[in-house]
């Protein structure tokens, strides 16, 4: 038997074009906002829903996945046992069986299914009746290693489009773009985190921080960092001498000589807490949001929107600052185009495009 433990963070996905979002109203009636038009999906309360940049995927009153995708309903199936949706991808598990649903088509991955994960463009999973471990990547099923002797739930990770894995000879290895790369090979305990063509991990041999990135392995540090987080394209870090660090495509920038008290980097935002301020990094510059800390933040892609000190909803993306509502907040959410938001006596508002809708 080999021995591995992946730490595996967070999934981070492709940027696309996002336009859609979905939403309950006062009376627990499903709606969906696609690109400034508002339309009722459900009469009833749904049970879960999930918004990625080409569906939703929603489970009725009466237990049915449903996926509105491109303008459709879809009735996908009953009795679902889990699902996920990524920006182009829905997988669902219908009792062992794993399938998924992409640009309005439906394929059974597996009859078998043990572990799996679901990323932007690709689905990992190991077939349990054929010990196999394989991904849907690219329309197709691709077997990257077989023969397998093992059920370990935790031999791989899926990030947005590549897939991190430990085969039965203790090598670790990354399926990229329909191909296989070797990383390196030991029995020890590798700490990685994958993220959209990238990956950081740690060499369990020499703690040296490296990153896989654009089909090759670099190495950032010669000292095992502190802490390591990873985006689209992104590795922020705070090395062994607490200087605060990005990895932004293929280039090393210092953020900060001083740690941070607080980062996070998700999707292709870095923003970070420093002296009681809200500060974020882009382009290689460092950029003040707030000279306090909000309450509550929300990012997604290049967009981070918070409540400020009256209550109000403050929205802060490349083009600039706008105050989305001069209202208390009840919630909101971040989408990739879509900033959804309740105020007041439960009224749901939708800005995108520069306008705001109202429910």
């Amino acid at each position: 038997m080999y021995k591995l433990s992946i730490i595996f963070l967070f999934i981070a996905c492709q940027a696309s074009a996002q336009n859609i979002a979905a939403f309950s109203d006062y009376q627990k009636n499903f709606w969906v906002f696609d690109s400034g038009n508002m339309r009722q999906l459900e009469f009833q309360p749904v049970l879960s829903h999930q918004t990625g940049d080409k569906c939703i995927g929603y489970e009725t009153n009466s237990n049915h996945l449903k996926i509105y995708y491109n303008h459709i309903d879809y009735d996908v199936t009953s009795m679902v046992t889990a699902y996920t949706v990524t920006d182009n991808l829905v997988s669902y598990k219908v009792g062992t069986q794993l399938y998924v649903f992409e640009d309005g088509v439906k394929k059974n991955l597996s009859r078998f299914v043990g572990h799996h994960e679901t990323g932007d463009s690709i689905v990992g999973f190991f077939d349990t009746e054929k010990y196999y471990l394989q991904v849907y990547y690219d329309g197709q099923i691709i077997t990257i290693a077989d023969g397998l002797l093992y059920q370990d739930t935790k031999a791989f990770i899926v990030g947005s489009n590549m897939l991190a894995f430990v085969d039965a000879f203790q090598n670790f290895k990354v399926f990229y773009q329909g191909e296989i790369y070797d990383v390196l090979q030991t029995d020890l305990i590798i700490a990685a985190r994958i993220g959209r063509n990238v990956m950081a991990f740690i060499d369990p041999v020499t703690d040296f921080l490296q990153v896989f990135y654009d089909g090759e392995v670099i190495e950032l540090e010669t000292f095992r960092p502190l802490s390591f987080q990873v985006g689209y394209e992104k590795v922020a870090y705070i090395d062994n001498m607490e200087s605060f660090k990005l990895f932004d495509n293929g280039e090393v920038y210092t953020v900060s000589d001083f740690p941070p008290d607080m980062y996070l980097l998700k999707d292709n935002m870095l923003i970070y807490h420093q002296q009681g301020q809200l500060w974020t990094f882009y382009k290689g510059e460092s950029y003040l949001i707030e000279n306090y800390i909000p309450t509550t933040y929300k990012i997604n892609d290049n967009a981070i929107a918070y409540t400020d000190q009256n209550g109000y909803l403050n929205l802060v993306e490349e083009n600039g600052r706008k105050v989305l509502s001069y209202e208390k907040i009840n919630d909101y959410e971040v989408l990739r185009n879509v900033v959804i938001y309740n105020q007041g006596m439960n009224t749901t508002k939708v800005y995108f495009n520069g306008k705001t809708y109202t429910k």
